[in-house]
């Protein structure tokens, strides 16, 4: 969450996430953009998924 927390904060914005599953695990994975760039961040720590509940509203996204 951390890396994702400063890469916002180095101009890189969230632009869609999803949802994907591993055996009985969910992992929020979020992909960020900056000049052309994409990285993907991804876990499945709550504290993550209440940091991308948050997201969804700020920059009004949905699970893809």
């Amino acid at each position: 969450m951390a890396e994702l927390i400063s890469a916002i904060d180095h101009g890189w914005k969230p632009t869609s996430l999803r949802e994907e599953r591993e055996g009985s695990t969910s992992f929020d994975v979020v992909v960020a953009e900056k000049d052309g760039e994409q990285r993907e961040f991804r876990s499945d720590h709550l504290a993550f998924h209440r940091y991308v509940e948050g997201l969804m509203e700020d920059y009004g996204l949905a699970y893809s």
